[in-house]
Formats: C-alpha cells, structure tokens, sequence
C-alpha cells in the first residue's frame, strides 16, 4: 500500500540536528502506554449497532450469525493490515474492506458508510477509556524537562477522535507533534513513521528516547529507526527486551528519564 500524502510539517528533507548539549526529546506510545487500550463491551456493542443500521440502509442487511461472522473477519483483517503489512488504515477502509465481502461498493461520500465512521469515533469520545494511573503526572512532569511527541498506531478510532481525548486531560498542547498511523499510512515498527516523528520534533532519530509498551513495534521499530528505546511493562510483562529501561512503574520511568 502506498503511503498518504506527507502532511506539509512533515515534507521529506532534512531535519534539524540538535546540539550535543541540548536535551533529548520524547516519544511516547498511546495505547496501553498512556490509555487503557482495552476494549469496552459497550463502546463495542454500540458500534456494532451502527454498522448494522448501515447495511440495514443498504438494503444488505444479514442474519445475526453472518453480520457477527463479517464483523469478526474484517477485525482479523485489520489486525493482518497491522501485523503483517504494517499499515496505517482508516476507519473508512476498515468498512468499506466489509461491503467488498458483499460484493457492494459505495461512492465515496456515502452518506451511509460516513455515517458510520462518524459512529466509531463518537462512541471513543462517549465511552472513553481512561489514563492508566500516573501517566497524567507523569506527562506533565517530563514535559518541564523534554519535547515530547506522540508516536501511537491507530485502531478502529481516527487520529482526531484520540487528539480530542488527549485535550479532554488537558494534554494536547503538551505534545510538540503528534504523529499517527492511520495519518502517515504505515504502522510501527516500520520507519516511516519514526521518521515522521523526528521530523515533526525536528530532531535528530539518535537524540529520541521512544516509548512503549510492545516490543516488536515500540522497541524493535524504534531502535531500527536510530531511536532510543524504552518499555513501559505496566499494564503487561512484555519478556525480554531490547529497551535500554523495561520500566515497571511510572515512577521508575520518571526517575530515569530524569537523570538523562
């Protein structure tokens, strides 16, 4: 898949170098990192609801075990998009890839299928998860000392519908660059989107500390990308790692990234 335009902060070229004696900067994961990313049954069920009243306005609508049977299929295969191709995607593509199943193809201002995205990022913003105990003060305490960007994979929810709840915690302008998957249209642990985030900090790669909680995308992709890395292990044991810090708590995060 061919990437999405580069947003224009973000247009190829060199960056900034900074000076040796000038801090590093942070990057930090969202889900599981900053975010519960696990998954409410409501906010679930009520998604499900709304695909169900598009295809119902299609004049395609299935019998129960069929439209569980498509919504579990198109599931796995974003988690392939993610996985594997290591794809940034849309809650647009993610639909639509379900109506190709049906051999149904809609324009693309489909008042229906938007009607549907729009559901997915409302029930984020009226269900929200909540921040893992700490990371608020953490945030805040390391934004004092370093520039800080998110670097997070998108799932199902579009990269405004997660900006809006980093706003709601009164976080948004803490980050100097915030840089998304779905926005850039490659995942971790590919280099792509590591770049992007060393462009929109206008740093260097080897003056980032990347930080996260999955060691195949946080760590792996962030060393390979020239980044430091660090694993957070607070809402799972990830085994080894290759992170310079597994950090166990935000405490122990917050006193090593301290001392840098």
């Amino acid at each position: 898949m061919e990437a999405r335009p580069w947003p224009a902060f973000l247009a190829r070229g060199p960056w900034p170098l900074a000076r040796p004696s000038m801090h590093n900067a942070l990057s930090l994961d969202y889900w599981d990192t900053l975010f519960d990313g696990s998954t409410l049954p409501e906010r679930r069920e009520r998604r499900l609801a709304a695909l169900r009243r598009m295809l119902r306005n299609l004049d395609c609508d299935l019998p129960d075990e069929e439209f569980h049977a498509l919504c579990r299929a198109a599931a796995a295969e974003a988690d392939r998009w993610w996985r594997e191709e290591h794809r940034g995607y849309t809650a647009d593509e993610r639909i639509r890839w379900m109506l190709r199943q049906l051999d149904v193809t809609r324009p693309v201002e489909c008042e229906h299928v938007a009607a549907a995205v729009r559901a997915v990022d409302e029930t984020l913003l009226e269900l929200p998860p909540s921040m893992l105990e700490g990371a608020k003060d953490t945030v805040t305490t390391l934004a004092q000392r370093f520039p800080l960007a998110i670097l997070s994979d998108t799932g199902f929810a579009s990269s405004a519908a997660q900006d809006a709840l980093l706003a709601r915690e009164g976080l948004h302008e803490v980050f100097a660059t915030r840089i998304y998957s779905m926005d850039i249209g490659h995942a971790k642990p590919r280099r792509e989107i590591f770049e992007a985030c060393a462009r929109g900090l206008g740093r260097a790669p080897e003056t980032i500390i990347h930080i996260g909680d999955n060691e195949r995308t946080d760590v792996r992709g962030a060393l390979d990308a020239g980044f430091r890395a660090i694993r957070l292990d607070i809402v799972r044991d990830g085994g080894p790692s290759a992170a310079e810090l597994v950090a166990r708590s935000f405490d122990e995060l917050r006193e090593y990234l301290l001392e840098q």
